[in-house]
């Protein structure tokens, strides 16, 4: 009877998990299925309010205005290439510093661990990073979107868990085989702390992707501005548009938002289902150990 009334509690416990469970994932799904659905239906019954749970009036007339000018594509490869080379740049900065601050006998290792964890809590401010910017000349580069997110704190101090939890006799055998740091780095830290870096890969090139405030400040020059800015632009461009011109023409604003933030997001979309394994590994090992 005890045996039975355990497996009745447990039988419930799970089945109340699993109700919170799909509830909590029901909330998180509803607002990009609105905004696909949004997209895809007739501007005018956006406008009118008459479209809530499922596309109304199949239009992709909103998708033809955001996909339609060379500056979309322009924005795009801009995206691409600082996102690519972010990615790159910030994996390797982060993953060698974390190595070095990992290391037990290097001896500025709590200054510099100290440095890094007030850089978490405090920064220089907007007008401070400008004219840093300014003075090394990057403005209106490429460079100003890529370097001053090179460093990120938190990503090192993640990596940190994870090359401290390497095993000493595993460094100590391979110098003994006549392996120095940077093989040590390379060929064996990098590969057993791979769901790290997989977690910390997609941390930069979430934020490259996204990131705005920066192709705004740092960037004039519409041969340089980013995907992001581009799809602002469009949307205020819209706003104004759809005050001046005739009804026949119209295009529900939240139309044009909802296409720009879908088509913005697809990349991103496509590249996290590969790495969702190594990502949710990464975040646990990596909260239990930090």
């Amino acid at each position: 009877m005890k045996r039975k009334n355990v497996r009745k509690k447990m039988s419930l416990s799970y089945l109340i998990i699993v109700i919170i469970l799909i509830s909590f994932a029901i909330i998180c799904i509803l607002p990009f299925w609105y905004v696909l659905i949004c997209s895809l239906s007739n501007p005018q019954l956006i406008q009118v309010g008459e479209v809530r749970l499922f596309p109304k009036g199949f239009s992709l007339q909103s998708y033809k205005i955001v996909l339609s000018q060379s500056k979309f594509y322009q924005g795009f490869l801009i995206t691409v290439t600082r996102t690519v080379l972010g990615t790159v740049l910030g994996l390797l900065v982060q993953s060698m510093a974390a190595y070095v601050l990992a290391y037990k006998n290097f001896q500025g290792r709590s200054f510099f661990t100290k440095m890094l964890v007030f850089t978490i809590l405090f920064n220089g401010g907007i007008i401070p990073t400008y004219l840093v910017i300014q003075k090394l000349h990057l403005l209106n580069t490429i460079w100003a979107l890529i370097l001053p997110m090179v460093l990120n704190p938190w990503n090192v101090m993640l990596l940190i868990s994870f090359f401290s939890a390497i095993p000493d006799s595993i460094t100590e055998s391979a110098k003994i085989d006549g392996a120095n740091e940077f093989v040590i780095y390379r060929k064996l830290a990098l590969p057993l702390s791979k769901p790290a870096i997989l977690t910390i890969l997609l941390y930069i090139a979430v934020r490259h992707w996204n990131e705005l405030m920066d192709g705004v400040i740092y960037i004039n020059s519409d041969a340089l501005k980013p995907l992001q800015v581009y799809l602002i632009e469009l949307i205020m461009r819209s706003s104004v548009q759809n005050m001046v011109e005739p009804a026949e023409n119209f295009v529900s604003l939240l139309s044009i938002q909802t296409t720009a933030i879908f088509v913005s997001c697809i990349p991103i979309l496509l590249v996290y289902p590969v790495i969702q394994k190594h990502f949710v590994k990464g975040i646990m090992v990596g909260g239990v150990k930090g």
